[in-house]
């Protein structure tokens, strides 16, 4: 019989009413084995007040979603997440509830309202419902609770790679030993449960469609759900943006960004910011230097190469740390590391522990062969070497958390409108992340912001950007631009926020 034979007349032959009978007692069984998938509980909102740090008290009201630990079970253990909704001060009624995706992974979504961004979200509400979730454990969602154990490094002592890895791999499995041991289920902490949860939040809403915005890992998480569940989304807007395999960073992205920085610094007197980085990891490269923290009650810490080499890859990527960078290395330089050694010693405290749902979440994301490949092909080049990623990937080898797997982090393609946001200074998601997924989103649109880095003038520093956010969501005509934001004013005094060495 031919392949298209049961296909080709009005009347079934046979072997094919047979095969058909066969196919659908199959079909049957098959769903009669897998899981129904449970609707979830309407929300039940209760007034709320958003107590923002600077726009006074804003109504809202408060809801917990309640979903599967893990969705694969329905009927197994359950969790609560928060959700604080923003009801709507106009529009027409028609734009679909936007659900904001904090960063991270760990941060919170109602967090980030009541700081200096609360104008954008502000401005959003005017057109739509917003809903502020604090994802599964973050925020006011359930958190796992805090590790005992922590990973302290000798002051005394420059920080050497190996050495620290394996202090904080050693740390990180008896952490993962302890969560465990609480009954803790570190599986259930991956961005795929999550995306699942936006799923059934848009369902307990009783809406069709739900729009997502999300900074930094809320864009991957974003992605994620445009995967998984792009039928039930309206529209995305993506700041900064994280793809399903950029979870490793490119270390290269570190020294483009410290070349595009150098002019600028120029211009406040800081002559040569990439020479200046150059000469101060030779410097520390041939012997390690010493300097006292006035941040922290005058601590003496010995620095290294590799201290300052995780120091100037992260602090170039956002501008709160870009602006004190040109006049700490001027300073190393002079021979005075007291503004060095405060930020060394903040550097080496956010090493000290790890949260479960961050460690978990950025493990089970993990890389792709090709994406780990040329981590390390860009590593050997870098002037900061593989600091940019310092500890991962390595730190979750051995700790038996999930892997999401290549079907997580292959190509995506969806035609669902999509607005990319980047920042030109942005060294945590630079702008050719948004460049390699543009291609793949049929109604993508694009707005990169001139000098904005990984911080606050993403958001802030130009009106036309919310005012772009908001009439996308919206379903109004947004094309591709390029917008300004002031550039960073880099500090040229050592008082404030860094120590005034005395040298």
């Amino acid at each position: 019989m031919s392949r298209n034979a049961c296909t080709s007349s009005s009347s079934l032959h046979p072997r094919c009413s047979a095969l058909v009978a066969t196919v659908a007692t199959f079909c049957l069984a098959l769903a009669a084995a897998m899981p129904a998938q449970a609707t979830p509980r309407a929300l039940v909102f209760e007034p709320y007040t958003l107590q923002t740090k600077a726009h006074g008290a804003i109504p809202a009201e408060i809801a917990v979603l309640d979903v599967p630990r893990r969705h694969s079970e329905p009927d197994g253990p359950r969790m609560g997440l928060k959700v604080v909704r923003l009801r709507a001060t106009g529009g027409n009624g028609r734009s679909a509830p936007v659900v904001y995706l904090a960063g991270g992974p760990g941060g919170s979504g109602i967090d980030t309202a009541r700081g200096p961004r609360w104008p954008v979200f502000d401005q959003v509400r005017r057109e739509a419902d917003v809903l502020l979730l604090d994802q599964r454990g973050a925020g006011l969602s359930e958190p796992p609770p805090e590790c005992p154990y922590e990973t302290r490094f000798d002051d005394g002592q420059p920080l050497q790679r190996d050495a620290a890895l394996a202090a904080l791999q050693a740390t990180a499995a008896k952490c993962v030993a302890f969560w465990r041991q609480a009954g803790v289920d570190l599986g259930a902490y991956t961005t795929a449960e999550s995306a699942d949860d936006l799923d059934d939040l848009r369902r307990a809403l009783g809406v069709p469609r739900i729009s997502l915005w999300g900074m930094s890992y809320g864009t991957h998480l974003a992605l994620a759900t445009v995967r998984l569940h792009g039928k039930g989304l309206e529209r995305v807007v993506l700041m900064g943006t994280e793809g399903p395999d950029d979870t490793l960073k490119l270390p290269l992205s570190s020294d483009a960004l410290l070349q595009e920085l150098t002019p600028l610094a120029r211009r406040d007197g800081f002559d040569d910011l990439a020479g200046s980085a150059k000469r101060v990891l030779q410097t520390l490269r041939e012997q390690p230097r010493q300097g006292r923290s006035r941040m922290h009650d005058g601590r003496q810490v010995t620095i290294g190469e590799f201290d300052a080499q995780i120091l100037i890859a992260n602090a170039l990527g956002q501008r709160h740390t870009q602006q004190w960078l040109p006049l700490v290395l001027r300073e190393a330089e002079r021979g005075n590391y007291d503004p060095l050694a405060d930020l060394v010693l903040i550097v080496r405290a956010q090493f000290a522990q790890y949260p479960a749902m961050g460690l978990a979440m950025d493990v089970a994301s993990g890389q792709s062969p090709q994406r780990l490949a040329r981590v390390k092909a860009q590593a050997r080049e870098s002037l900061f070497g593989d600091a940019l990623n310092f500890p991962f990937p390595a730190i979750g080898n051995g700790l038996g958390l999930a892997d999401l797997g290549e079907s997580f982090r292959g190509p995506l393609r969806s035609d669902v409108p999509v607005l990319f946001i980047s920042g030109t200074l942005d060294g945590r998601t630079p702008p050719a992340n948004a460049d390699a997924l543009r291609p793949g989103f049929s109604h993508g649109r694009s707005l990169l912001v001139r000098n904005a880095s990984h911080h606050h003038e993403l958001w802030t520093g130009n009106p036309a950007i919310a005012r772009s956010i908001v009439d996308f969501l919206a379903g109004r005509i947004v094309n591709d631009a390029e917008l300004d934001v002031p550039p960073p004013a880099f500090a040229t005094s050592n008082s404030g926020l860094l120590g005034s060495g005395g040298r």
